[in-house]
């Protein structure tokens, strides 16, 4: 008998490819990555130094329109491959506005084609 799935996050995931800088609380340096898909609740992030869960972060989530810093934290990691971060709160004005207006451009694409760009 096949095992039925229930999702259980509060928005959507849209697939993207964008660049991401990634800051690790208390660390001098920073870590790039790549943004694989996104949601008005968090991201996940390709690349080979994943942080461990719980960590917080300073996510700076570059897109062909605008920069986003938002603070976060890691809420999975996977060793090789990349992590999941939940936002916690943005860094900017007008943070969310923008994200929500990234998110309503990946959400309007054709699902065949719901890439963009990678800008480091």
């Amino acid at each position: 008998m096949p095992v039925e799935y229930t999702e259980k996050r509060r928005w959507p995931r849209y697939p993207c490819d964008t660049g991401v800088r990634f800051l690790p609380e208390g660390s001098q340096g920073g870590y790039w990555g790549t943004v694989s898909d996104i949601s008005l609740g968090g991201c996940y992030i390709y690349t080979f130094s994943p942080l461990p869960v719980g960590q917080a972060v300073v996510l700076v989530i570059k897109t062909t329109e605008s920069e986003m810093n938002v603070a976060a934290k890691t809420v999975s990691s996977h060793p090789g491959v990349g992590m999941g971060a939940a936002f916690q709160r943005f860094l900017d004005e007008d943070g969310e506005e923008r994200l929500k207006k990234f998110v309503s451009s990946l959400a309007s694409q054709p699902k065949s084609d719901n890439t963009l760009s990678v800008f480091h």
